[in-house]
């Protein structure tokens, strides 16, 4: 194993020495190649230690067998740089990572297939999946292992997999075992971690062998029971002989200090460093009450904003990152006090059994009102302690000291106030002739040599004012305070030791005890948080191009005119459009398993595009959708019916409750009914236990919901009044529709609905899932609906769509290789023929529905905007949806106004970030609803944070 660093039971060693890191995760693959040097320093600045580094597997393989690690995918060259920049890292190469990512990170051409280790397989210790892995870590490990700390490079830890608590994983000790053999056959030789999305160490690791557990904590930030959760898995891993390492985490630095004040080694607050997602790296999360779609902008409110800027809390970074370093040792080989209870401290009352209002080591709160302290308690080797105090309230507290060694009448309470945090020590050796006892302001800088000390405190982040501190001699016989004066200097004898202050802003004190010097500092760590600022432009005008990216058709794709996923045709990005002709009587259709981004054309009806999360879609044509209607676009016999899926990414998470949330989902449709009959099924149905189920009739007969049978009960779906809850009933009847193909659809749902059809499972219908497609029925069916009931929740309204369905599908595709070739074509615009190829247009303008154009911000307009390498444009508009392309990049999308369906999540969704030099911002605007979509102005430059 490698010496250089390594895990020792509670310690973290680096070249010998114990350290506590500071960790931001930065994502090299999120921030242009030419800004990584830029990023790089942005951290170190902070103070921070290390950086930690997602490598997206799909970010690599750019295609089935298709490898790319040069230019902005060199990661060996951002390793590299890291190393420069003097940062350690922690890689996390999958292969999952999640991050918001397309697929988290695993191809879709993986995950959608099970013959190349998809479906069933994916994540499992399973041959496919892990002969897929191995063609992955071949890559990306010989890259990873030359880049290992201790032999020229700074990876210090490795980890296997992503949280995979929050995943069905049938054997996570072999899956993740399997993962550390492979990472350890090729020469990985420093810590291999597993980390916990939600807690459950022991899942997320499985106990394989040679693999260290980590968690990710994301509890409150406000709230009092933080530190104490954070020595719950310090505990817990202790019975796992190692550190805490805290490998996700909230950004703010208040918080990010009750981590480390409770005892974590390794503290990584998740995307501390913000970026963007280029190309069509967003995803499908399951944030939203159906599903998010992610933002170009990733930004959860880093310290380090998406163009390269500092946020106020930079301050806080290397006040925090000042204790660590003054700490040093002493810090990372401390442990929770032993006195404290496993649980937290209020101002007025014990949150927890078995704590009899003691408060550990003299340390009480007390406040007229309702205020909560949370209290870390370290005991620092070598002694002394750190008191970690953060007011969690909305009212000042005053917290007392009543050690007998700082007891002192000239030491007044230390007032924290509302919504701040301190750390301050109490009886530290600073070396055997002098302990500071006690301090209200925070030790910054400890330089401890043979002739003495330098002693450095910062100005507390209280409201006091000046800084007190109270010192004693060797032998205990003196005690010694100081305080800052406000005006003159004074000069103050204490025993033997003679103290001068001052109030210049760095004020020190020297004392002399005949054989050593000490100095005393009190003096703030280095503020360098300027706001940010850039000159703001308002485009008034811009070249424009009505001229639109080709559609390439799909090959023998539709197998004999089915209806295929984009997936199974090769299409992993982009959008697939699907054609056919139906009946002229068609009244709506029901598009099968849709998803992503859905819109119909059908003759002269247009629809708005909405999200769908991979269930059947029932789309009505109303009449209100024929006034797009050309006269030559509807036939009384024929209609062109026209359905565009857009995926905007696969889902980075595993969820169950819609088809297009798994990590296995395709996007797309696998076929349409042509609806021509709508029949309302809101009465006639017979009440009753469900037939399938006797052992469940039984129970609830036992617990009083009695129902005959002779007759059984007819009436409306989803009726029927007890006192007996939860509860399933079924709803049962005969359907005579003829012989046709059907779907079910219930309008306002609040209920799940099992469906069965001759006996046969369905499917079901949930309020996510209100639609279903049921397939061939005949006349004379019996269809039987299981409603699942717990506190009365409405049933809702059924329907049964009847129709025919569609054949003959052909299909085509677009994907950014398309929209590339007409971003470079408008670009390179000129005459045609003695014919302007661009226009200009004046804003606002409006986008007909349907429509679509290209507009160009100049490269010039951009660079007189820019800002710490970026120019931020912001867009104010509705109904649209704007693909931005520069001379390299497709920056990724925007959409104005929203998607029904659908939120948007991860950052702001109404801009984009616009590299230094990228050459011009060409715009691909869409219309995205039924009426004309508006693009009121467009603002270059600018903060990110906009007041």
């Amino acid at each position: 194993m490698n010496e250089s660093v390594y895990l020792d039971h509670n310690r973290l060693v680096i070249d010998g020495t114990p350290r506590v890191l500071l960790c931001a995760s930065l994502f090299p693959f999120r921030v242009p190649r030419e800004q990584w040097g830029q990023r790089l320093e942005a951290v170190k600045r902070l103070g921070y230690h290390a950086i930690d580094v997602y490598i997206p597997w799909n970010f690599h393989e750019t295609a089935p067998g298709v490898w790319d690690f040069s230019g902005r995918r060199d990661i060996d060259e951002f390793l590299r740089l890291t190393h420069e920049a003097g940062l350690y890292a922690m890689v996390r190469p999958g292969p999952y990572i999640c991050s918001e990512w397309d697929g988290g990170a695993i191809p879709a051409w993986i995950a959608t297939d099970p013959a190349r280790g998809g479906g069933d397989a994916l994540r499992q210790n399973d041959p496919a999946f892990l002969d897929a892995v191995r063609g992955w870590y071949d890559r990306i490990l010989p890259i990873i292992v030359r880049r290992q700390y201790g032999h020229g490079g700074p990876v210090i830890a490795v980890q296997a997999d992503n949280e995979l608590d929050f995943f069905a994983c049938r054997d996570p000790r072999g899956y993740i075992g399997a993962l550390a053999g492979m990472m350890r056959e090729a020469g990985v030789d420093v810590p291999i971690v597993a980390c916990a999305g939600q807690g459950d160490m022991a899942r997320a690791f499985g106990g394989a062998d040679g693999v260290v557990p980590a968690v990710n904590l994301y509890a409150d930030d406000d709230g009092v029971d933080m530190d104490a959760h954070v020595r719950y898995y310090r505990a817990a891993a202790d019975r796992y002989d190692a550190p805490l390492i805290v490998t996700e985490t909230n950004r703010l630095h208040r918080t990010l200090r009750r981590m480390v004040g409770s005892g974590a080694r390794f503290v990584g607050p998740f995307l501390q460093v913000s970026g963007w997602d280029f190309d069509y790296g967003t995803s499908v999360n399951n944030w939203g009450a159906l599903e998010s779609y992610m933002t170009h902008d990733y930004d959860f409110g880093g310290v380090i904003d998406p163009a390269g800027r500092e946020r106020p809390d930079a301050d806080e970074a290397r006040r925090l990152s000042a204790i660590i370093a003054a700490l040093g040792e002493r810090l990372a080989e401390a442990s929770p006090a032993a006195d404290q209870t496993v649980g937290c401290h209020e101002a007025v009352s014990p949150c927890l059994d078995g704590w009899d209002g003691t408060p550990p080591d003299g340390i009480v709160s007390r406040d007229g009102g309702d205020g909560e302290l949370g209290v870390g308690v370290l005991d620092l080797a070598g002694g002394g302690r750190l008191l970690t105090l953060t007011n969690v309230s909305g009212c000042d507290l005053a917290v007392s000291s009543g050690s007998a060694a700082v007891s002192t009448p000239s030491m007044p309470d230390v007032v924290v106030p509302a919504g701040v945090g301190v750390m301050v020590v109490s009886d530290l050796p600073v070396d055997d002739r002098l302990t500071l006892c006690a301090t209200n302001g925070e030790l910054i800088g400890l330089d401890v040599a043979d002739e003495g000390a330098r002693i450095t405190l910062s100005p507390p982040v209280t409201r006091e004012d000046g800084v007190w501190a109270t010192f004693v001699s060797g032998t205990g016989a003196d005690v010694i305070a100081v305080r800052e004066q406000t005006g003159d200097t004074e000069t103050r004898m204490c025993g033997d030791v003679l103290f001068v202050s001052g109030s210049d802003g760095r004020i020190s004190f020297s004392a002399d005890n005949g054989e050593r010097v000490y100095e005393i500092v009190i003096s703030r760590p280095d503020r360098r948080y300027v706001p940010s600022s850039a000159p703001l432009a308002t485009v008034d005008e811009l070249d424009s191009s009505g001229e639109r990216p080709a559609w390439s058709p799909v090959a023998d794709g539709t197998d004999g005119g089915r209806a295929l996923p984009a997936e199974d045709v090769g299409v992993y990005a982009g959008a697939v459009r699907y054609t056919a002709d139906v009946d002229g009587a068609t009244t709506g259709v029901v598009l099968r398993d849709a998803a992503d981004t859905i819109s119909v054309r059908c003759g002269g009806v247009r629809t708005a595009w909405r999200a769908n999360g991979g269930a059947a879609l029932y789309v009505p044509f109303d009449d209100a959708d024929r006034t797009h209607a050309a006269p030559d676009d509807v036939s009384p016999t024929t209609r062109t019916l026209e359905v565009t899926a857009r995926i905007w990414g696969h889902s980075n998470f595993d969820d169950s409750r819609l088809l297009s949330l798994r990590l296995t989902a395709k996007r797309g449709i696998t076929g349409a009914l042509a609806v021509s009959g709508v029949h309302d099924l809101g009465s006639g149905w017979l009440t009753g236990y469900d037939p399938h189920d006797p052992a469940y009739a039984r129970s609830l007969r036992d617990a009083g919901l009695e129902i005959g049978e002779d007759p059984r009960p007819r009436g409306g779906f989803g009726g029927w009044s007890t006192t007996t809850w939860p509860h399933r009933l079924a709803y049962m009847r005969t359907l005579h529709v003829g012989d046709t193909v059907a779907a079910l659809h219930v309008d306002g749902g609040r209920a799940r609905c099992d469906v069965r059809l001759n006996g046969r499972d369905i499917g079901s219908i949930t309020p996510l899932r209100p639609t279903l497609w049921l397939g061939d029925v005949h006349d004379g069916d019996e269809l039987a609906v299981i409603v699942w009931r717990t506190w009365g929740e409405d049933a809702g309204r059924a329907t049964l769509l009847t129709g025919r369905e569609v054949v003959g599908w052909t299909m085509a595709a677009q994907g950014l290789s398309e929209l590339r070739a007409a971003a470079d074509a408008f670009a390179g615009a000129g005459d045609r023929d003695g014919e302007p190829a661009t226009t200009r247009t004046t804003l606002p303008l409006t986008v007909e529905p349907g429509a679509a154009m290209w507009l160009r911000v100049p490269a010039a307009a951009l660079a007189e905007s820019a800002c710490s390498m970026n120019t931020v444009v912001r867009f104010d508009g509705d109904g649209l949806q704007l693909t931005a392309f520069t001379d390299d990049l497709c920056l990724g999308r925007v959409v104005l106004g929203g998607l029904p369906g659908t939120t948007f999540a991860g950052g702001r969704g109404d801009l984009f970030l616009v590299p230094e030099h990228a050459g011009d911002l060409l715009l691909y605007v869409e219309a995205t609803r039924d009426v004309a979509g508006r693009l009121d102005a467009v603002t270059l430059g600018g903060p990110v944070d906009r007041g």
